[in-house]
């Protein structure tokens, strides 16, 4: 049952075998060092040291009877008391070595497993579709990313470890305790008193299933806290602006006491657990002390056997604490699967082809597209040729940035086709396609790197010269070399130490570097200023020159020179021409033109 649950990550253990069986093996050392070593001193060296004579002269070990019943072991004559001195330190330096290297070397396994569970489900993230994003928010997969791998350590490597080595600690002990009452004459009514242990277990698995429960809860909790102050450090500015801060300390507030409900929950069941277990293996014990003395049992033989006893309940209780821990690594284990097991909808088929560097003409057959039930596009069909510069405007929710979404294969159309130079998008490969597409869009995104960085990310094998010139013809290398460090200057977190003008002269330069055939501006300068846009929009007409060209514009001002216009309304193309031509034709798009001039004036 084990393997058939976690098997999905079983595979992550292959790079920490090695570690993973020294670990074990000096798990099981101290196991039997700690739950059989010091019931014997207690037991049978100490009495056979200081002891009368009868019990000096006796054998420290003896086969059972139904191996013969002969001594094993004696004492070594004329060391007795040498022996019985060095045999406690003896037992704690194997001990704590083996408790040492199986805590280091499974800590340092169970590393290489997070390590190996964070890449993978980040590389998953890179091959997701852009509406797996839209449905999950950022503080939520950011908590599954970082928080819910360490469920993958804590099953494969903490409670795997336990599982092996608590019950090998309970069978040393236990082993112990057989031993010495096999060699008594009514020591199978000692034994009796074992059947406490069943009960034990009963407990701690009664326990996990409330602490599942509320780990489940608690991981939501988390998530909501960590999507709130997510998005609370995100919108600073807007927090300030609108005075939110009172409302947004009350959000994390009511968040934050919700998650210290439910973990206080979770903490009661598991701090529960231990002394449960330990009142159970009491009365257990108990009834053993009773049964010893009624049978005839010497104090030494009690005594040793409690010291085992003590033992053998040890693992159990730390067993109870595995089937708590598996219980709290499921629900994080759950949002792991999530990533991990979705479903990559926009995938290279197995027979994708190359494909070199295209001219940019661009067709689509029927292309329909829905997000769920609603649909976006409906049976669009036309024929862009190459070179040509479209402009797509409509109302809000028109399907305009549907469309150019389209293009690069951020989604992939439920009906029809879409084709480039002839080669159906679906047949090449995405890494080539996007390699043939520039966006430039209305929030551009720069990482934490230098600006010389930034701008490469179009062709990372450019030269700095390459990177320059790109820079000039955006009209960015004016204040480039204005800045401290010039083209090494760190940007800051997406790009906050630039201005929104020169975050977007850098996405162009980037866009000029990359010099592909298909160029997507998608409402590129509606987040400027009108003479920051005047002054960008003479960069991006030198940009646009040769290369087809889809232009997204809620403001119109960007479309002027444009030799084509699509006017979009509910998912259909319901006008298209040359802006004059759309304007005679389209109510719509004349009703959107006339709006905006009369808003310029």
């Amino acid at each position: 049952m084990f393997r058939s649950r976690y098997k999905l990550y079983l595979p992550y253990l292959k790079g920490s075998r090695a570690l993973l069986f020294l670990s074990l093996l000096a798990a099981i050392i101290f196991s039997a060092a700690n739950a059989f070593g010091l019931p014997f001193l207690v037991g049978k060296v100490l009495p056979a040291v200081f002891g009368d004579e009868a019990a000096r002269a006796a054998p420290l070990l003896t086969w059972p009877k139904w191996l013969g019943g002969q001594p094993a072991f004696y004492l070594p004559k004329g060391y007795e008391m040498a022996f019985a001195v060095a045999f406690l330190p003896v037992v704690m330096l194997v001990r704590g070595l083996g408790e040492f290297f199986s805590t280091y070397l499974l800590n340092l396994a169970g590393l290489r497993v997070i390590e190996a569970v964070r890449r993978d489900v980040f590389a998953k993230l890179q091959l997701l579709h852009l509406g797996f994003f839209s449905r999950l928010p950022v503080g939520d997969l950011l908590s599954r990313l970082i928080a819910d791998a360490n469920s993958v350590r804590l099953v494969l490597v903490d409670v795997s470890n336990d599982l092996i080595v608590q019950p090998l600690s309970t069978l040393f002990a236990l082993g112990y305790v057989v031993m010495v009452c096999l060699s008594h004459d009514r020591g199978y009514w000692f034994l009796a008193c074992l059947l406490v242990v069943p009960a034990a277990v009963l407990l701690v698995r009664g326990v996990a299933v409330r602490i599942q429960r509320r780990t489940r809860q608690g991981m939501e909790s988390a998530s909501d806290l960590n999507s709130i102050a997510v998005e609370n450090l995100q919108s600073a500015r807007e927090v300030r602006a609108y005075g939110l801060q009172e409302r947004e300390a009350k959000r994390f507030n009511q968040a934050s006491h919700e998650g210290l409900r439910i973990q206080g929950k979770l903490i009661r069941y598991e701090k529960a657990l231990s002394p449960l277990v330990e009142i159970t293996a009491a009365m257990g014990i108990s009834a053993a002390i009773a049964v010893g003395a009624v049978n005839g049992f010497t104090m030494s033989e009690l005594i040793s056997l409690i010291v085992a006893f003590y033992f053998a309940y040890g693992p159990i209780k730390r067993l109870g604490n595995v089937s708590s821990r598996l219980s709290m690594a499921a629900p994080g284990l759950v949002r792991l699967e999530e990533i991990i097991l979705a479903k990559v909808e926009v995938a290279d088929s197995a027979d994708a082809r190359p494909l070199a560097r295209v001219l940019g003409a661009l067709e689509m057959r029927g292309v329909s597209f829905s997000y769920g039930a609603d649909p976006v596009l409906a049976e669009v069909t036309l024929k862009i040729p190459a070179g040509q510069s479209v402009a797509l405007v409509g109302p809000s929710g028109a399907g305009k940035s549907t469309f150019v979404n389209l293009v690069p294969r951020f989604f992939d159309p439920q009906l029809g086709s879409i084709l480039i130079d002839g080669h159906d998008l679906r047949q090449v490969r995405q890494a080539d396609l996007r390699a043939n597409i520039a966006l430039v869009s209305q929030e551009p995104v720069l990482f934490n790197e230098s600006i010389l960085e930034n701008i490469r990310l179009g062709r990372p094998a450019a030269t700095d010269a390459d990177v320059r010139e790109a820079a000039r013809l955006a009209g960015a290398l004016e204040f480039i070399e204005a800045q401290p460090e010039g083209f090494l200057t760190k940007v800051g977190e997406r790009g906050g130490r630039l201005s929104g003008g020169q975050r977007q002269r850098v996405s162009i330069a980037r866009a000029f570097l990359k010099d592909a055939p298909i160029l997507i501006l998608d409402e590129a300068t509606s987040a400027l200023d009108t003479d920051t846009e005047r002054s960008i929009q003479q960069s991006l007409a030198l940009l646009m020159k040769g290369r087809t060209t889809l232009i997204v514009a809620h403001r119109f001002s960007t479309i002027r020179d444009v030799g084509r216009v699509l006017v979009f309304d509910g998912g259909r193309i319901v006008a298209d021409g040359t802006r004059e031509e759309v304007y005679a034709s389209s109510d719509l798009f004349r009703r959107l033109w006339d709006n905006q001039a009369k808003n310029l004036a």
